[in-house]
């Protein structure tokens, strides 16, 4: 879609106030901006230059409130209704975000899980190659490496004496 230029935004804007209620109000200021489709009128309008959206980027609450939506709410096939999700946002929080900028945060995040996911498994195969060659673990500038082992509460809990005594209680340290 090419970008819309400053006087192509005010004609639109312009439009949309005249011919609020029309069901053709897109293909009408499509002949004031003749450049541009109904089609790429309406999705600029929507996601960009309607006044009631909130420009904000989104704040934490409303990202945890977008993936309980989802959680709860998907599809059985998997199908996300977006114009619920910005409904439900504008009920809960009193913010209109365009349904773009919420289908843009989340495929962003789920692509950082899947990048994460991937990454993760194959550092723990390096792990394991860098523990049977006796290496340490290194990081390298930014980048952190996470090395998860996993200990039994043996591993850290004193054992139990056979025979608790007066002694054994007053010198718990040797437990």
């Amino acid at each position: 879609m090419p970008l819309f230029d400053e006087n192509s935004n005010k004609l639109i804007i312009h439009g949309m106030k005249k011919w609020k209620g029309r069901h053709n109000r897109f293909v009408k200021i499509s002949k004031l901006v003749p450049n541009y489709t109904p089609k790429q009128i309406a999705s600029h309008w929507k996601n960009y230059l309607d006044p009631n959206l909130c420009l904000d980027t989104l704040e934490y609450e409303e990202k945890k409130f977008i993936a309980e939506w989802i959680r709860k709410y998907r599809t059985s096939s998997g199908v996300i209704h977006w114009k619920y999700v910005v409904n439900d946002l504008k009920i809960r929080f009193g913010k209109r975000h365009s349904e773009n900028k919420v289908k843009n945060y989340w495929n962003a995040r789920i692509k950082r899980e899947k990048k994460f996911k991937n990454k993760g498994q194959k550092e723990i195969k390096d792990e394991n190659n860098e523990q049977e060659q006796g290496k340490e673990m290194y990081t390298e500038g930014n980048e952190r490496k996470f090395i998860f082992h996993f200990v039994s509460s043996e591993d850290f809990l004193p054992r139990r004496p056979s025979k608790i005594t007066i002694a054994s209680l007053l010198n718990f340290d040797n437990l």
